[in-house]
């Protein structure tokens, strides 16, 4: 049994607008690959397009949604099909407990055309398999989501399609190289340029997609697919697969857990997406979204660095450092061509979120030796920008100027403290790559700046609190109120967000007890609310109550350190503690098996972490705080994890040398 055997895609997939179990769907692709491909259930729930319980199938769809809060690009439905393609009504029932929905394989049968469809992925597309019981021929019909344009010649269809989120500018158009196994008997033409494809008997459609040209999608497809069946593409998908998920291997007697932790592992591995391709000389080649041209090099994106940045590349740097080199240098291209490092991608800059947090990633990566020379010099350059410069639009930071000047961003800046806060480790992890760098001036300046936390710190409370231009404090004052100064949660959730300043934050306590104490607080106060700013019950706010983990939200990312600090702090029983009862309980291999939002890997690796016994607090030093695992063995990349007695280990004694 491998590693793939545990791996059930469909955990976290149970959810709707007001309750997250995860907000992902089941996906079928390559580890990061550009092109995903998962079931549709019901189009008519938005960008709640999947439902687990349901038995209506609408579509194979093509998706880069990274979140259904962001919004698809680039999609489109497959339909199979035998007969005549539906005017209306167009689904079929099928058996959802009968159906495999598998990192390297999709296999499904509709029972309204006794039709099996079977896919497997490249990087890039796909092949589907049609197979029908009764030799009444097959079908497949392309259901574009906006208007596109489809041709067919001979056994080859070529075309595009424009469907897009509302952040992408009206630039993102997909195009699609697809051969046919045989030529089609028969061609409709649908609403919005689809097409209906009639064939005698069973057929295989090999799909190729491009960002940038369709004559790339046709390179892609030559690259990809081209003499390769079915099973031969099944084969390299499960193969790749495996390569990755072997790299870490547990044991023990608890096959829940296991199966937990590898369904969460290739959660890990889906995002960021690779958004790169390769030209006639063999050269990556990307499309830039915000400019709107081909930029060479290569290119990730759909990506919210905002919680990325804690767990997923942490992670990433030790299972596969190669990966995290290259993503680097796919965001300093970006930075390169726009002007600014980007905060959130799908596949533009979106600009949600507060703080510029790709400087963590940035840092965390140098730090550890996997960022070195000229890559890290651009690097470094793209992010003085970030520190020195305001923000333009969706890009860059925000309040630069009143930062800079007041030492935090005031209240008539919306979720101020978070601000503040991003800004301050921000300025943290620039001044570590300033070092490396050798430029000491400016590591000063801004290891200086990244103590501006304080500024917001009241001692009256122990809280950190929204100030006015004039220094004062925000009243009146309520620790349980979400929103305003505040980003996805209260003065509880964010008034810790001190990762590079831990003993600063003990300090400002009075001591290492009293924040102790003020931990302990938190995990035994009521897990109570005000909507405050939001006006309304956010789903974050309706996570954190659902379950008994005192103001500890593990449903968000501001909340996900918040355990490992009592190990930081000395108290590391503490921490055993709190992470083990959260990871059991909290974290299931099923459908509703998240605790809130699954981020982009973010919180599958939080649970990833926590079961290998230790955790990036800081990510931009090349070190971890540990705790106990949660498997009786552990081994990574070949090397194997022990039982450490500290409290703070390094990255060298986690990560194999031969994967650097």
């Amino acid at each position: 049994m491998s590693e793939l055997d545990y791996v059930f895609t469909g955990m976290g997939s149970l959810n709707d607008r007001r309750f997250s179990n995860g907000n992902v769907y089941p996906v079928t692709a390559l580890p990061f690959g550009m092109a995903n491909f998962t079931l549709q259930t019901d189009g008519g729930a938005g960008n709640w397009f999947y439902n687990p319980l349901a038995h209506s199938f609408e579509g194979i769809r093509l998706t880069h949604q990274p979140s259904p809060w962001v919004g698809d690009y680039g999609h489109m439905l497959f339909f199979p099909f035998s007969g005549e393609l539906p005017e209306r009504e167009r689904w079929s029932s099928f058996r959802p407990e009968k159906t495999s929905l598998c990192p390297h394989e999709m296999d499904v049968y509709l029972q309204r055309f006794r039709l099996r469809a079977r896919l497997a992925p490249t990087e890039r597309g796909a092949v589907i398999s049609l197979s029908q019981r009764d030799g009444a021929g097959t079908g497949i019909a392309l259901l574009p989501f906006a208007q596109s344009c489809f041709s067919v010649s001979g056994n080859t269809v070529t075309g595009y399609t424009d469907s897009q989120s509302i952040w992408n500018f009206k630039r993102i158009r997909e195009y699609f190289y697809i051969s046919l196994s045989k030529v089609p008997k028969c061609v409709q033409q649908l609403e919005k340029g689809g097409l209906a494809l009639y064939f005698d008997g069973d057929a295989d459609i090999f799909v190729a997609t491009s960002f940038v040209s369709e004559e790339q999608a046709k390179r892609n497809f030559c690259l990809e697919l081209e003499g390769r069946a079915l099973e031969k593409v099944r084969a390299l998908a499960k193969e790749c697969w495996e390569g990755y998920l072997s790299r870490i291997q547990v044991s023990g007697e608890n096959a829940s857990r296991k199966r937990t932790f590898y369904s969460c592992f290739y959660r890990a591995l889906l995002y960021p997406r690779k958004f790169y391709e390769y030209d006639e000389a063999g050269m990556p080649v990307h499309f830039n979204a915000d400019t709107g041209r081909t930029e060479r090099g290569v290119f990730y994106t759909d990506n919210g660095f905002w919680d990325t940045y804690r767990t997923v590349y942490p992670f990433l740097s030790v299972i596969a450092p190669e990966l995290v080199r290259e993503m680097v240098e796919g965001f300093v291209n970006y930075s390169e061509e726009t002007g600014w490092l980007p905060r959130w991608l799908s596949p533009g800059e979106i600009g949600l979120m507060p703080g510029t947090l790709i400087e963590a990633v940035i840092a965390d990566a140098c730090v550890k030796g996997i960022v070195t020379g000229d890559l890290r010099k651009r690097a470094y350059r793209a992010m003085l920008r970030n520190a020195f410069e305001e923000g333009e639009g969706r890009h860059g930071r925000l309040g630069v100027k009143e930062y800079t000047a007041l030492g935090y961003l005031p209240r008539d800046f919306k979720e101020s403290v978070n601000h503040t806060c991003d800004c301050a480790y921000g300025d943290f992890c620039i001044s570590r790559v300033a070092l490396l760098e050798g430029d000491e001036k400016t590591a000063e300046i801004l290891s200086a700046r990244s103590e501006n936390w304080k500024n917001l710190f009241d001692p009256a409370s122990g809280f950190l609190r929204g100030k006015d231009r004039e220094g004062n404090f925000r009243t009146p004052f309520d620790p349980y109120e979400w929103g305003g100064d505040n980003c996805e949660g209260s003065s509880w959730q964010n008034s810790f967000a001190v990762y590079h300043d831990i003993a600063g934050l003990a300090k400002a306590y009075g001591s290492e007890q009293a924040l102790l104490s003020r931990l302990d607080e938190l995990f035994a106060a009521e897990p109570k609310f005000t909507v405050g700013a939001y006006g309304q019950e956010i789903h974050e706010m309706s996570e954190m109550a659902s379950v008994d983990f005192g103001q500890c939200a593990i449903s968000n990312q501001p909340s996900f350190h918040l355990p490992w600090m009592f190990c930081a702090l000395g108290a590391r029983e503490k921490t055993q503690y709190w992470v083990r009862k959260l990871a059991d309980e909290a974290f299931f291999c099923t459908a509703d098996g998240f605790p809130g939002d699954e981020d982009n890997g973010t919180t599958a690796c939080w649970y990833l972490f926590a079961c290998l016994g230790f955790y990036p607090l800081c990510p931009g030093k090349a070190e971890y705080v540990a705790s106990e695992p949660l498997f009786e063995t552990v081994t990574v990349c070949g090397k194997k994890i022990g039982r450490s007695k500290r409290n703070v280990i390094a990255h060298k004694d986690i990560v194999c040398e031969e994967k650097l």
